[in-house]
């Protein structure tokens, strides 16, 4: 009884102290004027609550956020910016509630310690305040991932289905989840009957694929508005970008695997030729040639100017990237079946030729929730290492200098 009680108390104790920090990143960016694409959605939210326009005409999502934040407005009769992020911070409060109680039921011992990198996360906490859907997209897959592991596939189906109104290429995340489901629940099967049995268990999962495939056919296409900047292709530079930036966002904890990155490659020789190949593939194909890659004031975009300014730099740029795969082939999982992580995640984001850091979220996250604990110390290292990146980000964006 004592420890439940104790339980409690601590979890109350964090979902107020991140309450506390969302509500301090409102209050530094309640004043700041629309930036990057918070002015888009917040038009294609205003279109919802004056009724001229139901679907989104210029964003390329599905509009799950904007109808869910215009029937905040409407019910409280404000349509402002400000009550606009007010809004916003309330469903990524949601969001990191939903990744907390996640991450405890994944690993009890450590949900704290990885909710309170995911607060402090430096991408992340940017966005809690801000009017964009990624933090809100990011919570439908959390609660479906805690549903799929309790054994309610039926919740977690819909669940999943009610994520693709926000982003349509969810879907990716809901095979995921239902794939994590099947080996985390399913016992092997030896039988076709054996099968049957399982199959109206995963309805919803089917569903789901049937409404991506109607709607695809409909709107010949998985987009809806700014068609011509969201075309699908397959492209490897989000993979190599979100790998760069993996070193320095896990840096402790990548430090820390040096030992076991030596021993691994020891003992796989052959290893030193699968880094070859991926730098061949990297040198020759990673390129940020699209228009919105182009633009200034993004610090995505002034890494990626960077990296590609000379074949020299390039090369160089290589080095992080061949230490985060390495460091992630000796990072163990909390489960077997979480390894299908890495394939989902290549899956996600070698369509999108556009790279952005917000299409990271998702895999970055989960990655978090799913290897196995670091140490306290090298937690407490990890955070130190996030406040300087995201003072930068929030003064860069109040200042109207950067955006992530």
């Amino acid at each position: 009884m004592a420890k439940k009680s104790n339980d409690r108390i601590k979890n109350i104790s964090f979902l107020a102290f991140a309450f506390f920090v969302l509500a301090c990143g409102f209050w530094i960016v309640r004043h700041m004027i629309p930036i990057a694409d918070e002015e888009l959605h917040y038009k294609q939210i205003m279109g919802i609550v004056e009724g001229r326009n139901y679907f989104p005409d210029k964003c390329p999502y599905l509009p799950g956020y904007h109808w869910t934040m215009a029937c905040f407005s409407m019910l409280v009769h404000q349509a402002y910016g400000i009550t606009m992020r007010i809004f916003t911070t309330l469903l990524s409060f949601l969001s990191v509630t939903s990744f907390f109680f996640l991450a405890k039921k994944i690993d009890p011992e450590s949900a704290i310690r990885k909710s309170l990198l995911f607060v402090f996360f430096p991408f992340f906490l940017p966005f809690f305040p801000l009017i964009y859907t990624d933090i809100y997209s990011m919570m439908f897959i959390f609660l479906s991932m805690i549903f799929a592991l309790k054994g309610r596939f039926w919740i977690s189906g819909l669940v999943g289905i009610l994520g693709l109104l926000v982003r349509q290429n969810n879907i990716i995340w809901v095979l995921f989840i239902a794939l994590i489901a099947y080996f985390e629940h399913c016992p092997p099967q030896q039988r076709w009957k054996d099968i049957k049995s399982w199959i109206p268990k995963f309805t919803f999962f089917f569903l789901a694929i049937a409404l991506t495939i109607a709607f695809a056919l409909w709107n010949k296409g998985l987009v809806l508005g700014d068609r011509t900047h969201h075309e699908l292709s397959l492209t490897c530079g989000n993979l190599f970008f979100m790998l760069f930036l993996f070193f320095f966002l896990f840096l402790p904890h990548n430090l820390s695997n040096f030992p076991k990155i030596v021993r691994f490659l020891k003992d796989n020789k052959l290893m030193w030729l699968v880094l070859a190949e991926i730098f061949l593939v990297y040198f020759l194909f990673f390129k940020a040639n699209h228009p919105y890659n182009q633009m200034g004031r993004f610090f995505r975009n002034l890494f990626l100017w960077e990296i590609l300014r000379t074949p020299v730099s390039k090369s160089l740029y290589f080095l992080p990237i061949a230490y985060s795969i390495l460091s992630l082939c000796v990072t163990p999982l909390k489960s077997r079946s979480f390894y299908l992580l890495y394939p989902f995640t290549i899956l996600f984001l070698i369509p999108l030729p556009l790279i952005e850091i917000r299409y990271e979220f998702i895999p970055l996250a989960l990655f978090l929730l799913f290897k196995e604990p670091d140490s306290e110390r090298i937690t407490v290292f990890t955070l130190a290492t996030y406040v300087v990146p995201s003072a930068i980000i929030i003064y860069s964006m109040t200042a109207e200098m950067f955006f992530p």
